[in-house]
């Protein structure tokens, strides 16, 4: 008798050691970051820094888990392989594990990060921390309900069967709304989430008994469980609708929600040298399909305004110097390969030795970002200086040079002295 097949992982695709360290790092020094912001508080403050944290990951998961479920980069093997209703929801527990870790490790370093006295009232920093696993999961399992029944909710505020008696009194009243009938269910969730994750924490804070200021996050992890429980049946049906009304959202230009990002024009390169300049432009718009580098930097530099503003030292803002030059130019090398820079065409277009200067010309393209950076934060602390700024650009130009020249010999000069 033969078996059915059973699919019991959906397999992950290969994240490169790029990915991997541009996402791993900026996370660890957060948490270095509140170990030093928190290694010398009292209880009390403790106290107060974890509901700051509850209350930013609230904010956090109303925003970025839509970006992280949908449209999902494994969809098409999902359709082939046909998982389970469960499966699918264990599918999306797996991608929202890593920032519910993160946020999971934070608390633990706000409740046992303490370089002072970290035997002394265990007991309560365990109960800080207990507190800290409820709340967080609370909050991550009642932002992926109100996500993963978009879909449906959209779909039926998009054919006016819900919502038509407000917009009738907006429209009888003069007045618009913020958004598109099929987008108010996801603006509706966004503020329900933020709001009763922050909530949860203001009510928690508001009880005077320690050992009660618990019951709120229990509650509140309860009734997402509860609420999500009753749709793990049909998760399937829920999985597929609300793919297909993201995958429309983010990649669909006439939504005008921005998330699709316009490629950049030819005469955008004018920084450029002629010469290199075709060749600059194909690999910036293959750049741009893959990462939001625009985001990337903006969080880079929020994160190392942060470092100075919490008074670490020097060589904390110079290891996230560092890293800033290493990720930069790391994030090239998803488009270095041969599916997205063929070496027959790029050898068509100019020698390799070009190439190596058409890389290193986009390397540095974000290299002003990090001169403005150091040259902004030197403005408002002593920690930094001007001259600081023209030391690390001058890292950077020496790195963006090296990382050129050893993705074009690992590309187009290995097919040139293979084939030519």
């Amino acid at each position: 008798m033969i078996r059915p097949l059973t699919y019991r992982t959906i397999p992950g695709r290969h994240t490169s050691l790029a990915r991997r360290v541009t996402a791993t790092v900026p996370g660890l020094v957060m948490l270095l970051a509140l170990f030093w912001l928190s290694h010398d508080l009292p209880l009390a403050d403790r106290t107060v820094l974890f509901r700051y944290l509850a209350m930013a990951f609230a904010a956090c998961m109303a925003f970025i888990t839509p970006h992280l479920l949908f449209p999902d980069n494994e969809k098409t093997l999902i359709l082939q392989i046909n998982p389970s209703p469960r499966r699918l929801f264990l599918h999306h527990l797996v991608k929202l594990r890593a920032l519910w870790l993160f946020g999971i490790m934070a608390a633990a370093v706000i409740s046992f990060g303490d370089s002072v006295a970290p035997t002394q009232e265990f007991h309560e920093k365990t109960h800080l921390f207990a507190s800290g696993i409820l709340a967080l999961t609370a909050i991550m399992l009642y932002a992926l309900y109100r996500f993963v029944t978009i879909g449906e909710h959209s779909q039926r505020w998009n054919e006016g069967k819900a919502g038509r008696r407000l917009f009738e009194t907006l429209d009888s009243l003069g007045k618009g709304t913020p958004v598109d009938a099929g987008m108010f269910p996801t603006f509706m969730s966004t503020i329900m989430v933020t709001f009763i994750g922050m909530m949860s924490v203001v009510v928690a804070a508001a009880i005077p008994q320690v050992q009660l200021a618990v019951l709120p996050f229990v509650l509140f992890l309860v009734y997402a469980g509860f609420r999500l429980s009753r749709e793990i049946g049909r998760f399937d049906r829920l999985y597929y609708q609300s793919d297909a009304f993201y995958d429309e959202l983010f990649t669909n230009p006439v939504t005008g929600t921005g998330e699709s990002r316009a490629p950049a024009t030819y005469e955008a390169i004018y920084w450029v040298p002629s010469r290199w300049r075709a060749a600059v432009w194909t690999q910036i718009i293959q750049l741009d399909r893959k990462r939001p580098i625009g985001r990337i930097i903006a969080l880079l530099s929020f994160t190392y305004w942060l470092l100075i503003w919490l008074g670490t030292p020097e060589s904390w803002h110079a290891g996230w110097l560092i890293f800033w030059i290493l990720a930069k130019n790391m994030l090239a090398w998803p488009v270095a390969g041969s599916s997205l820079s063929p070496p027959v065409f790029h050898w068509w277009m100019m020698p390799p030795g070009d190439w190596v200067v058409a890389r290193f010309f986009l390397q540095t393209r974000w290299t002003p970002a990090l001169v403005l950076t150091i040259a902004a934060a030197a403005l408002f602390s002593s920690a930094v200086s001007l001259q600081s700024a023209l030391v690390w650009a001058g890292a950077d130009v020496v790195v963006s040079i090296i990382t050129a020249w050893i993705i074009t010999r690992n590309n187009e000069f290995a097919f040139n002295k293979q084939y030519v």
